[in-house]
């Protein structure tokens, strides 16, 4: 990775400001584009080549691509920089055949960007940039450039920072108290007050807002005479409440116009009666899910008390982890086929939202693969498209952001630049991470050679140790080094020791199996970057999927190589059904808990992926398959 400079702060460049910034970076692109550039020598031509440099994507999260664009920005009328869609009206449109779908015409957004370029005043340049959206960039000198094919949208901020952090608000409360239970997006009242509103007016909007966001006992239960006796007390608050206030409310809740305060106060007390993803009880079981649920230690972590303040901001790889893992589990377990409810209507209402929200979990898990298609690509949108669509209707306080309108579009850049991992913005963040750790003077100018100096003293470094000349003992503190801190991908590590040689007598029943009376057992081994372990040792590293799945009893070696000796669960009864069947695209699917009683051989190369486990039942446990590069389980 080439860091080419930093943009010294304390705040950021507005308006057209960033492109003297890019000036010198576009200079060269310009010469190494149009001109050429011959490297005397490089590390595989030794007699040097003449090479070309081109930018073939700018990844950013919504905001800094705007401004790295000079293109008006995510809230603006002029929301998307790919297509023709247009007016914040229009942000949850679906229509996707349509011809306005279509990506913008390059020629035309540089015709629009020279229009304000040549502009004689700042006053027209502002009038231009109000009408079209668009600002001269620096970047239009590249005779390349496409905006609309070449600004990607980076799924990290947009799809899993974005969407699922508001579909899944992490700040729910997990008590059946006062305490809000959801959170709503209600205007801001000390504002926005009308006119013929007085102080005391406020006070009681404010109050209705809080009952009606109040936690519903036992919402999910089974006892409805909780339920029914905390909906019959607060049917009698609201109707202490004045019927202008109540009709306040009910317009920022999209509830239609009534004549009389009981009509209207029975409108919001259906409102309240509707699911809520985040209540105590949903909250409850996800908690219970991810401190239960046995998975591998290169799974992300997240934290344990989750929903809580005190947990912090969850970061993109944790929403990754939770989106894609524990947050499936949890409600499909809830809600899913078999789950009992205290009516039919009140199942139906949880499968609905169910359905809704597992059409993004699968879009989330489509988007993260290591591997993608044509026919991957086309579900994505699938998804996408039938979350938007239905969001409103299930979630009408949900308003629709630029976000899920940006997301359809990573349908296009799918087809452009396949699998999103080479182009999201997760190693630059560490990047910025890292530089954010760095003890600077904040001289700039110093600190960009300061770190190009250090990264030519560490490449001479890691050249000088891999020569011949080197001094053996350099070579072997090298070897250490790496052993230690960057281990080797096929290297076999284990507790205590370190290739072992004594052979060890083993336990009857894996002396049946392989029919040899010694062998060298391991605790633990690294094979092709993940770790293997015996289930005594850790659990999570013992779930393997090898079709079918199972967990490693044993890691034995013998003269013919390593092997795992592996237990797997039974099948599924056909008498019970899976619930994890509707969702095709989430790898996870219902088996059975018990054990096969007899061993077999696993070989390292015959393994597919580790799989988290959670235990549903006594009978039952939910396997979710961790490969990134299929979807089948």
């Amino acid at each position: 990775m080439y860091l080419a400079g930093i943009i010294p702060g304390p705040s950021e460049p507005s308006g057209d400001q960033l492109n003297y910034f890019l000036d010198p970076v576009v200079d060269d692109l310009v010469d190494s584009w149009e001109c050429r550039i011959c490297f005397s020598r490089t590390a595989l031509q030794a007699h040097g080549r003449v090479t070309r440099s081109a930018i073939a994507c700018l990844v950013c999260d919504l905001p800094a691509a705007r401004k790295a664009a000079q293109l008006a920005g995510p809230t603006s009328h002029f929301y998307c920089t790919a297509c023709h869609c247009w007016h914040r009206s229009t942000c949850g449109r679906v229509d996707i055949c349509s011809a306005e779908w279509n990506l913008r015409d390059k020629k035309e957004m540089r015709r629009l960007a020279e229009l304000w370029k040549h502009a004689g005043t700042s006053t027209e340049r502002n009038k231009l940039f109000a009408s079209h959206g668009v600002r001269w960039l620096t970047l239009w000198r590249l005779l390349y450039w496409d905006p609309s094919r070449q600004l990607v949208v980076d799924t990290m901020h947009c799809l899993l920072e974005g969407l699922t952090h508001d579909h899944f608000p992490d700040s729910a409360q997990r008590k059946s108290d006062p305490l809000p239970a959801f959170h709503h997006p209600f205007s801001d009242i000390d504002l926005n007050k009308p006119e013929a509103f007085c102080e005391k007016d406020v006070k009681t909007i404010k109050s209705i807002r809080n009952l009606l966001t109040s936690a519903v006992p036992d919402l999910e239960g089974n006892d409805s005479s909780l339920v029914e006796t905390y909906m019959a007390e607060l049917e009698r608050r609201l109707l202490s409440k004045k019927v202008a206030c109540l009709q306040y409310v009910s317009a920022e809740l999209g509830i239609g116009p009534d004549v009389y305060k009981a009509h209207w106060v029975k409108s919001l007390i259906v409102w309240v009666s509707k699911l809520r993803i985040t209540t105590p009880e949903v909250m409850e079981r996800i908690l219970d899910v991810i401190r239960a649920t046995d998975a591998p230690s290169s799974l992300r972590s997240v934290p344990y008390n989750f929903g809580e303040a005190r947990a912090g901001t969850l970061k993109a790889d944790e929403w990754r982890t939770l989106t894609t893992v524990y947050l499936p589990i949890a409600l499909v377990s809830l809600w899913g086929e078999g789950s009992q409810h205290r009516t039919s209507e009140v199942a139906a209402n949880h499968r609905t939202i169910l359905d809704h929200t597992m059409s993004l979990v699968s879009a989330v898990h489509i988007a993260c693969l290591r591997f993608m298609t044509v026919a991957w690509a086309q579900a994505y949108r699938r998804y996408i498209v039938a979350w938007i669509r239905d969001l409103q209707v299930l979630h009408p306080h949900a308003p629709h952001r630029t976000n899920g309108h940006m997301v359809l579009h990573v349908w296009d850049y799918l087809q452009l630049f396949g699998p999103v991992r080479s182009w999201w913005c997760f190693p630059y963040e560490r990047l910025i991470g890292q530089l954010q750790r760095l003890p600077i003077n904040h001289i700039f100018g110093q600190q960009e050679s300061t770190l190009l100096f250090s990264f030519i003293k560490a490449a001479k470094l890691k050249c000088w140790l891999n020569r011949t000349s080197c001094p053996p003992i350099f070579r072997d503190v090298k070897s250490l080094f790496d052993r230690f801190v960057s281990p080797t991908v096929d290297v076999i590590l284990e507790d205590g020791l370190i290739h072992p040689t004594s052979k060890e007598n083993i336990p009857d029943d894996l002396q049946c199996l392989i029919k040899v009376q010694q062998a060298i057992l391991h605790a633990r081994i690294k094979y092709k970057g993940a770790m293997y372990a015996r289930e005594s040792t850790h659990v999570g590293n013992s779930l393997i999927l090898f079709y079918p799945d199972g967990t490693i009893k044993y890691i034995f070696r013998t003269e013919h190589g390593v092997g795992f000796a592996v237990r797997h669960h039974h099948p599924l009864l056909s008498s019970h059904p899976d619930p994890f069947r509707h969702y095709p695209h989430l790898p996870a699917q219902l088996h059975s808990s018990t054990l096969a009683d007899h061993l077999e051989v696993v070989m390292p190369e015959w393994v597919v992926s580790h799989f988290a486990r959670w235990k549903f039942s006594p009978q039952h446990i939910i396997a979710v398959s961790l490969c990134h590069v299929r979807i089948p389980l």
